[in-house]
């Protein structure tokens, strides 16, 4: 017969191999805390191409009004700027930018207006078609939870690239808070 301290001891041995190192665990939860921002990083760097892609054809707009302003001037030699690597990564980005690419850098994409005038819609009962959208503006929040957070919620602390979104009945005006593509929404406050 074993005496029960040998037998005990084989048992934590045992034990003590199937548990996970620290550093395995830790690099577990950093893949899982990458995987659940990546989304807004993604989102940034397509609202990031598609408004230097915009800004790109803006100045190449600009050369040529310079060049037909003084016509005497010897022409200089023309560098299309969308030769370089922005055609090639614009597509690369358009499954998850589809609507930042095809909008002007400060035009509110229409699947961030649908996106809140149906959440408006939804808590307040408000028929669709009497929501509008008044203003709509370019911010950066302070967090996930767009700098508004719930009580118990916890908050990803990064820069956020989204939207202020006034919307209005006619009668009552509500501000929502959303990131770059909508997903997100937060009603700020009611105006009046």
């Amino acid at each position: 017969m074993k005496p029960i301290s040998q037998n005990h001891s084989k048992k934590s041995h045992n034990r003590a191999e199937k548990q996970p190192s620290p550093l395995i665990l830790a690099l577990l939860l950093t893949g899982i805390l990458t995987l659940e921002i990546y989304p807004a990083l993604i989102d940034t760097a397509a609202a990031n191409a598609g408004a230097l892609k915009y800004s790109i054809a803006h100045l190449e707009s600009q050369e040529q009004q310079t060049v037909q302003q003084f016509p005497g001037s010897p022409e200089p030699k023309k560098t299309h700027y969308s030769q370089f690597a922005l055609n090639s990564l614009t597509p690369e980005l358009s499954n998850s930018a589809q609507g930042t690419r095809q909008n002007p850098p400060n035009q509110l994409p229409a699947a961030v207006a649908a996106a809140v005038r149906q959440d408006l819609s939804r808590q307040t009962g408000i028929a669709l078609g009497k929501l509008k959208v008044t203003e709509s503006s370019r911010q950066s929040w302070p967090n996930t939870c767009l700098g508004i957070s719930k009580a118990d919620e916890i908050c990803g602390q990064m820069i956020v690239e989204g939207w202020r979104v006034v919307v209005s009945d006619g009668r009552q005006t509500w501000v929502y808070r959303t990131d770059a593509r909508g997903n997100v929404l937060r009603l700020e406050k009611k105006v009046s």
